[in-house]
């Protein structure tokens, strides 16, 4: 394994931040408390140093967060970008455990969100200013990891930099019993059909078997409930013990799906643009509920190759992102952050069935039209062009 040490400011980790997966054996995405948070950034304030974030650089240009998911969350927290956390936006908290701070900094603007911190600077507030400004340009020490040789040296790593033991969803999985188990794990098995094959997921031990053991897992809650589940690791192991034995109703939900994936198998003109776990669970299941055949899947991988074009096209303009497509970044959002969750699954479907009824309609995304005529530019063009 291979790795660099960098130096991102808040405001790099923040154009960055769409492009960072949470992995599911993480903690909550908001353990901490609000002191704690607010500790943190009275820290960064001091400009003490803080713990070290670690990443894992995938070949897709995306970011595994290995170390650092509540240091990452209580950051955004304080910038007013973290929607998911109920402290989001949460004000400044001048704290001192040690001693008494006579004169801590930035003691004058306690209680003042960094939100409002920033509209004072604007209007001229020069202590606001300069707490915008240390913020903002704090450096954070990331070290990044990449070039694997295997797919448990990333597991060691994790290890190594956490007391307790990593939970392995795929091989815990992998080491269960029961028919569902099998569907999921055996030789050709969903988890290796040829579709999931075919995508680019990150080279994780077990990691297609399980994305196979999410889609069934929705699907079957679908069928049963007519909603959307939750598919964390003790989530599946559940599932699993549950359907040991399956029924031919239930067998037949399986050959649903696999009649899915044998369509899109040939459909993609490169699977290789499904590179996220999330996104692969979602394309899938959008076109198990379109009931997707081999004469329209094409048509269908078409629909995901032009939306998949301006998601990437926005995510790599970082802050600068367009105003016509500021919902592909709450979309990517419920893609890295808890995408386990029922309703990050809920709103990702959501937006793809959407999508797809206008792209099927218009041959055009919310936002294409719009940005037409206020660039005079293609969005499809754009979108490839990489600008």
């Amino acid at each position: 394994m291979k790795k660099e040490t960098l130096s991102w400011t808040v405001h790099q980790l923040d154009e960055h931040h769409a492009s960072i997966n949470f992995p599911e054996y993480q903690r909550e995405p908001t353990v901490w408390s609000r002191v704690a948070k607010q500790r943190l950034v009275d820290s960064m304030l001091r400009q003490f140093d803080i713990a070290s974030l670690y990443i894992y650089d995938n070949e897709d240009g995306t970011f595994d967060c290995i170390d650092g998911r509540q240091r990452i969350g209580a950051i955004m927290s304080f910038l007013g970008k973290n929607p998911d956390d109920d402290d989001n936006g949460f004000d400044l908290k001048v704290l001192n455990e040690i001693y008494t701070d006579e004169a801590p900094p930035f003691g004058d603007l306690q209680g003042v969100t960094y939100v409002e911190a920033k509209a004072r600077a604007g209007a001229g507030d020069s202590i606001a200013k300069n707490l915008i400004d240390e913020f903002d340009h704090y450096k954070l020490t990331i070290v990044k990891l990449s070039a694997s040789r295997r797919a448990e040296e990333f597991n060691l790593q994790f290890t190594r930099l956490n007391v307790g033991t990593i939970i392995n969803s795929g091989e815990k999985l992998h080491a269960m019993v029961g028919e569902m188990r099998n569907v999921c794990f055996e030789d050709g098995g969903i988890g290796q059909h040829p579709f999931l094959e075919g995508v680019k997921i990150p080279t994780r031990r077990y990691s297609k078997e399980q994305v196979a053991a999410q889609i069934i897992a929705q699907v079957f809650a679908i069928k049963e409930t007519g909603e959307f589940t939750r598919t964390r690791h003790f989530d599946l192991q559940k599932f699993f013990k549950e359907q040991a034995t399956l029924d031919e109703r239930r067998r037949g939900w399986v050959k649903e799906m696999v009649a899915t994936l044998d369509a899109l198998a040939g459909a993609f003109n490169d699977l290789g643009i499904l590179r996220n776990r999330a996104i692969t669970v979602s394309t899938v299941l959008l076109a198990w509920k379109l009931k997707v055949t081999k004469k329209t899947a094409e048509a269908y991988a078409s629909f995901v190759e032009e939306f998949l074009c301006r998601l990437n096209w926005q995510i790599r303009k970082g802050l600068d992102v367009d105003d016509e497509y500021r919902y592909l970044m709450d979309f990517q959002r419920h893609v890295t952050q808890a995408s386990v969750e029922k309703p990050a699954v809920q709103a990702r479907a959501e937006t793809l069935e959407a999508q797809h009824k206008l792209w099927e309609t218009q041959k055009a995304f919310t936002g294409d039209k719009e940005y037409l005529a206020r660039t005079r530019k293609k969005p499809g063009d754009e979108c490839r062009s990489g600008s």
